[in-house]
């Protein structure tokens, strides 16, 4: 016992020392695991307890049910590689450095691994992490990827491997660690490719305004729902997992996903369908089962609030705000507006956008609204009832229907500047950039939107 007790006590001293500003760890007793499961792509509009009456999730609404909803929870970017990295570093894009899709942080930042290790935390990192380089988000790797098939599987791997996952957990429990735990779980449903739907039927799926009603639209969408349900039951299986192990009592659970859904004016765009993701955390006995946080949050919030939890103070340079008080009702919110940002993914998705947001309005700048939007949902080819195929059913139908020709051009055709009153417009389909009621909505958003750019140090790229 008395050996025990020094060792604790050296650990914490080593950790004080090396990082001055965290503060000393509580016992690890104390201290809750953090496991997050992260999805691709999952659009806010296609989870049931967001709200649809169809998709079956029956895995993440019963997390719901068990813990906290977060209903205005956004992503910085509605990209991958800028969402994580702004996600696990607490720094907006311009800041880390990963503005692009698939590019690298600047060397030399410190990010989640780093800052909670130095509180006594082991971090482990599973399958897509979608982030670079190493030398910055050096976790330790568990391998847990399905087999793929690559002729099917374009542009992903096939999904979380959640034997692997139990694997780990029971060689953890086993051990008896000290440490406690941060699993970061990353799924690469339900980005495309789709998997070939087995359960729906297409023409009972609900067609959100963003959609060109088609035959087939209606056999992609069933395949994206079809893919978010084998998500929810690897979801499932890491729950039984954690309560196989007698792990789920001392563990914070978090679902969330990236960005939204791979859709026009979704994914690729700074609108709401873009950027607002499913956010749920249960934490057992803490947190109030079937609550719900209206609190404006963003995803680069993420990490200064894991410092919290474990116990630490969150760095004062960086963007995010830890959200903790907010989660425990000590607080009713934790900033009051959002910025977001987009710039391409390699030579595609080229339509450089910046954004803000508060509680009600959107405002959003195009830097090249001379451009047309074009992204792989325009333009990928070869993919069976997914992408171009999709969108040239919506080319033909606006021959002849007004309302898909006035959707196809809100999509293709971008105004410099966009401003939207999100409570009664939740779908961003009318501009009131120039409605003279709105002008003083407008100046206060632009001066606040050129704010965010200078102390981010953005340029117009």
């Amino acid at each position: 016992m008395k050996a025990g007790l020094v060792a604790l006590f050296s650990l914490l001293v080593l950790v004080a020392q090396a990082r001055p500003d965290s503060a000393p760890a509580p016992a690890a007793s104390n201290r809750p695991n953090i496991v997050m499961y992260l999805s691709d792509d999952h659009g806010v509009d296609f989870v049931g307890c967001y709200g649809n009456p169809v998709v079956r999730t029956p895995n993440i609404d019963a997390l719901a049910r068990e813990g906290m909803k977060f209903n205005r929870m956004f992503a910085p970017s509605p990209t991958c590689s800028p969402s994580r990295a702004s996600m696990f570093t607490g720094l907006w894009p311009q800041r880390n450095g990963t503005m692009g899709n698939h590019t690298d942080c600047t060397p030399g930042i410190r990010s989640l691994p780093d800052y909670l290790r130095a509180l006594g935390y082991r971090v482990i990192a599973a399958n897509k992490t979608d982030v670079r380089p190493r030398s910055v988000f050096d976790w330790e790797v568990l391998q847990a990827t399905l087999p793929t098939d690559h002729k099917f599987r374009r542009c992903r791997d096939e999904g979380l491997d959640t034997a692997k996952v139990d694997a780990f957990l029971r060689a953890y429990v086993r051990k008896q660690p000290r440490q406690p735990l941060c699993l970061l779980l990353g799924d690469n449903g339900p980005h495309v490719v789709w998997e070939t739907n087995k359960i729906y039927d297409p023409a009972a799926l609900p067609m959100n305004p963003l959609l060109v009603d088609t035959p087939k639209t209606r056999l992609a969408l069933a395949n994206y729902y079809q893919d978010i349900t084998t998500t929810d039951k690897r979801l499932g299986e890491v729950l039984a997992s954690l309560k196989r192990y007698g792990l789920d009592t001392n563990t914070i659970f978090i679902y969330t996903t990236d960005q939204g859904a791979e859709w026009p004016r979704s994914k690729w765009t700074l609108y709401d369908a873009g950027l607002r993701v499913p956010f749920i955390v249960r934490w057992p006995g803490v947190l109030r089962p079937g609550s719900q946080c209206d609190a404006l949050i963003s995803l680069v919030d993420l990490t200064p609030t894991f410092i919290a939890i474990a116990g630490g103070t969150p760095p004062s340079d960086i963007d995010g705000v830890s959200f903790l008080d907010v989660m425990l009702g000590k607080a009713t919110n934790c900033r009051e507006d959002i910025f977001a940002t987009h710039s391409g993914d390699g030579v595609m998705n080229m339509f450089p956008e910046r954004g803000v947001r508060d509680l009600r309005y959107k405002y959003i700048l195009n830097l090249h609204p001379e451009q047309e939007w074009t992204t792989h949902f325009t333009k990928v080819e070869g993919i069976p009832n997914s992408h171009a195929e999709v969108w040239r059913t919506w080319i033909d139908k606006a021959k002849s229907d007004a309302a898909a020709a006035h959707l196809i051009d809100l999509i293709v055709h971008h105004p410099k500047e966009e401003l939207y009153d999100t409570q009664t417009d939740p779908y961003e389909l009318t501009n009131l950039i120039a409605r003279a009621e709105f002008e003083p909505v407008l100046d206060r958003m632009r001066k606040r939107l050129a704010q965010l750019r200078e102390k981010s140090g953005d340029k117009d790229e």
